[in-house]
């Protein structure tokens, strides 16, 4: 009997080796074995940190600035879809993004499924988000409080709330008929697709733009 339970061990053991042996060389000589490393990697590497400051480096060297000289700014173009992030006049890097989903025209309402036009600022960085990683604007700022004012769509308490929030640099009241928080984020950037009129971006992309981007960057969205 113990004999047996010895030969059953040495078999489990051999077996247990061998396909260990199998699985390595798998790895090794499949074609997907880049995949199956790159998956292996963003794992270890928490939301793509380290993956996106090696990547936008590298963006920088190609355009000719130094880390030490970057003066961020975005600009999203609704009209063609995509985000350039710019340093003074060169262009560091372009994103593909999707938009709300009634892309045409400027925000009224939290609920009109239209993305923002206008100048904002990023005001807050959110890791742990539905869509990956979120950077807020400071919509509404206190242009699109000055038009739901006029419009009577916001009182005008409302509008005095989101000028102190922009003059103070802090995320605006988002308990407006105006919504909010509008921002960046991830999930995807195929089709106009955001309830809420926020931009979406591919994940890598938006972890590049968290990662290397400081809240007070400017954003400046035009049609």
């Amino acid at each position: 009997m113990r004999q047996t339970v010895t030969l059953l061990g040495d078999y489990f053991f051999y077996a247990f080796s061998t396909l260990s042996i199998i699985c390595i060389l798998a790895v090794i000589t499949t074609p997907a074995r880049s995949f199956i490393i790159a998956d292996l990697y963003q794992q270890l590497d928490k939301n793509g940190k380290e993956r996106a400051l090696a990547s936008f480096a590298e963006k920088l060297a190609r355009a000719g600035v130094e880390p030490a000289s970057f003066s961020p700014q975005l600009l999203i173009r609704k009209r063609s879809r995509e985000l350039l992030v710019l340093s003074d006049d060169n262009i560091i890097a372009s994103y593909p993004i999707g938009l709300g989903r009634s892309p045409v025209g400027i925000k009224l309402r939290g609920n009109d499924q239209k993305t923002p036009e206008g100048q904002y600022y990023i005001c807050n960085k959110l890791e742990n988000h539905r869509y990956h990683l979120f950077l807020q604007i400071n919509y509404p700022s206190p242009d699109d409080a000055k038009r739901g004012s006029v419009q009577q769509i916001i009182k005008p308490g409302e509008e005095a709330r989101i000028e102190s929030a922009w003059q103070q640099m802090q995320p605006p009241p988002t308990d407006t008929a105006l919504g909010g928080p509008l921002g960046i984020h991830g999930f995807g950037a195929e089709t106009n697709w955001t309830t809420d009129g926020s931009i979406g971006l591919h994940n890598i992309h938006i972890e590049e733009l968290y990662w290397n981007l400081a809240t007070g960057t400017p954003v400046a969205i035009i049609p």
